[in-house]
């Protein structure tokens, strides 16, 4: 994207949408795996809920992330190429 935004402002445009869901998803993760480690090491708590949030998303929500990465990447043909249905 950064390569793009000085020579082709569109493109680079075009991939911002799935680069922050991308984005969203490695956040959210993090987050979720943290909370996980966080729950084992405390004893007082219960950590099955949390391991389970934890693996439902990595298992459920996450793996979009590599077609997020390729629309990214690959997406700003399709998404300009919109303009002329749109215009009709």
């Amino acid at each position: 994207m950064l390569a793009n935004v000085e020579n082709n402002t569109d493109a680079a445009l075009a991939g911002a949408t799935p680069y922050l869901r991308l984005f969203g998803l490695a956040a959210g993760g993090c987050m979720l795996a943290d909370e996980a480690l966080a729950a084992i090491r405390l004893p007082e708590h219960d950590p099955a809920a949390r391991i389970a949030i934890a693996r439902f998303f990595a298992e459920n929500i996450a793996v979009q992330a590599a077609g997020l990465e390729r629309a990214v990447v690959d997406g700003a043909d399709s998404v300009n190429g919109a303009d002329i249905a749109l215009a009709v």
